[in-house]
């Protein structure tokens, strides 16, 4: 028996399988999105969105982020650590439970979110000219549907 010929075969089935395309359009996008906030001297990596993705307004505690974002406390903790010391947001005792930090954003963070948005969206548009206003709708519904 020739495995050469399941390996061909499942070679074949990738060249359209959904998970492949979509991640890679996934990465395509997130390559494309950090280069140029980099390129604005902002030094944050992709896997620091989850801190910024799970902040309340009024600031949240690290429990509060980990459970949001599906990861462990401690996992949480040192991306916190990592965007804190960047300056992007700021910890201090929980005023509720002294044992426990509160996370908020700073000034830079707010800014960097912003820029993140207007950086965004401009890809958004780019990719919308490029495969034209009907097919990047239709491709945006496609992807909502899958993702709900």
């Amino acid at each position: 028996m020739s495995h050469g010929d399941a390996l061909r075969r499942f070679a074949e089935a990738g060249e359209n399988d959904l998970l492949r395309l979509a991640s890679q359009a996934s990465a395509a996008v997130g390559a494309a999105l950090f280069a140029e906030l980099a390129g604005r001297g902002y030094r944050v990596r992709p896997a620091h969105v989850p801190v910024f993705a799970g902040l309340d307004p009024e600031g949240t505690n690290i429990s509060t982020l980990a459970a949001r974002a599906g990861i462990s406390r401690q996992a949480m903790s040192g991306l916190v650590r990592d965007v804190e010391a960047a300056g992007y947001v700021r910890t201090h005792a929980d005023p509720a439970d002294r044992r426990a930090l509160t996370v908020e954003l700073t000034e830079l963070g707010a800014t960097f979110c912003d820029d993140a948005v207007a950086v965004s969206t401009a890809l958004a548009r780019a990719w919308r000219e490029k495969l034209g206003a009907a097919q990047f709708d239709v491709m945006l519904d496609g992807l909502r549907e899958i993702g709900s």
